[in-house]
């Protein structure tokens, strides 16, 4: 007989996936300060961040004008001056909507606190379901800055990048502290992506509360629980509509970011480069899909819960129920018939599974292009 998670002794509870999700994404302060650490401090460690993040990327924009005539350096740099980018862009998304993300924070927090039992395992059955892959995913990322950050002991290269100072740097003092500069902001750059798990997080909250709410049909038997359950449906709708607004800022980032990582990481696949060189933009290339997929995974599962499934199950329900009530319940399924999805007209299409499917293979088409146009 197949043993539980449980009955083996080790569970990912909501707690533990919160906690590791916030240490996860330290790096982008996008928690408020915690104990000793006080709003001055943390506007600092922000903005230090964020000044380290554009003290490596000019001298890597520089370097691509000094080297005009090497694809690879030119590539390998707007890859990481992507990843800078992209950094600084989740920061600016996180401070613009801090009060909201606070917000989230606080009745998810409430959430795991005070709600029942059955609610508990309901959102136990979202943990359990996203929380393998999302570990993945920070591991991956992390790993692979460590990669890069420990590229100059075995590769003939100085420093982890290719950035070019107006400087001399071949001072043991200097060339130390820019080391240590170019390996956090490879920190940084992980930082940004892991940051996408943290809205996921709030997207299956989000897909949590409607699967409870839907469990709770059966609970509806008169009027006065019919308009209990509506004022549940409208808090629950008027929560997405607070949520999607950063979710979608950060998404469309994301996916911009990942579509100029893999296009660029695919010419490192059919260079000449060596193999250790090659790897570490595997793992990017690879990796950059994790993020498009964990939003896709997410949205998908909201726009069933919240439409069709929702409209389904009330359907069944309801239709037992007296004429009033029907038409009470109407406001409901005619609400559902517009699912909660998360895409920008003309920039952004809606996220979900057929979008990834598509996504990859337009990457897969690109890569076969490029190839071709080399080869050529």
């Amino acid at each position: 007989m197949k043993l539980s998670t449980e009955s083996r002794g080790f569970r990912i509870t909501p707690e533990k996936a919160v906690k590791f999700i916030k240490v996860s994404v330290y790096l982008t302060c996008m928690w408020p300060p915690q104990g000793d650490e006080s709003k001055i401090s943390f506007r600092l460690r922000k903005y230090l961040s964020v000044f380290l993040s554009f003290g490596l990327f000019f001298p890597l924009l520089f370097s691509i004008v000094i080297y005009l005539d090497d694809m690879l350096i030119i590539l390998k740099s707007a890859i990481c001056m992507t990843a800078l980018a992209n950094y600084v862009a989740k920061v600016v998304i996180v401070t613009r909507y801090h009060r909201e993300f606070e917000k989230f924070r606080f009745v998810l927090n409430e959430f795991i606190l005070k709600a029942s039992d059955s609610s508990k395992v309901v959102f136990q059955k979202y943990v359990d379901k996203f929380w393998k892959f999302q570990f993945f995913m920070v591991f991956c990322y992390y790993i692979g800055a460590t990669g890069i950050i420990v590229g100059p002991l075995v590769l003939p290269q100085k420093f982890p990048t290719d950035a070019v100072y107006p400087f001399s740097v071949d001072n043991p003092v200097v060339a130390g502290i820019i080391y240590a500069h170019q390996g956090f902001a490879a920190y940084l750059c992980a930082a940004g992506m892991v940051l996408d798990g943290q809205a996921a997080l709030f997207l299956w909250y989000l897909n949590a509360k409607f699967d409870i709410l839907v469990s709770e049909i059966n609970r509806v038997a008169k009027r006065e629980d019919l308009c209990w359950y509506i004022r549940q449906h409208q808090e629950i709708l008027a929560f997405a509509d607070e949520l999607i607004p950063p979710i979608r800022a950060l998404a469309f980032t994301t996916i911009s970011v990942t579509k100029i990582l893999m296009i660029s990481s695919g010419f490192f696949l059919i260079s000449d480069e060596s193999l250790l060189v090659k790897l570490q933009f595997v793992m990017v290339a690879i990796s950059s899909t994790f993020n498009t997929f964990l939003y896709s995974w997410a949205a998908d599962d909201l726009m069933n819960i919240s439409g069709a499934a929702m409209s389904s199950e009330i359907f069944n329900v309801f239709s037992r129920h007296s004429l009033k009530m029907k038409k009470m319940c109407l406001f409901i399924i005619h609400r559902a018939q517009k699912p909660i999805v998360i895409n920008i007209p003309g920039l952004l299409a809606t996220l979900s599974s057929e979008y990834y499917a598509s996504f990859l293979s337009a990457a897969f088409s690109c890569f076969a292009t490029i190839r071709a146009v080399v080869n050529s």
